[in-house]
């Protein structure tokens, strides 16, 4: 089997076709913190391939302290906000 190129900076189809997902997991795994944001490059939203790479190998063991941080307050916020309503 050969090795099939990756491009080191990938749009959001691209990305989601190279992880053997629908752009909308893309989208949903980024909003939960599974996958680096994108950035804007050239005026289009681009991810690095190495960053996903290493996240999806890592797990959260592969995000930054900020963004750990920042996913642990989200989640306090949102059980707070559940508890309060009921849901």
């Amino acid at each position: 089997m050969t090795d099939q190129f990756i491009p080191p900076w990938q749009d959001k189809a691209t990305l989601a076709k190279n992880i053997c997902a629908g752009e909308t997991t893309v989208d949903n795994w980024v909003a939960q913190g599974i996958l680096p944001p994108p950035r804007k490059r050239g005026g289009k939203l681009m991810w690095k391939w190495s960053e996903v790479d290493e996240r999806l190998t890592l797990g959260d063991a592969g995000a930054s302290p900020e963004t750990a941080a920042e996913r642990i307050r989200n989640a306090t916020r949102r059980a707070a906000s559940e508890s309060r309503t009921g849901h």
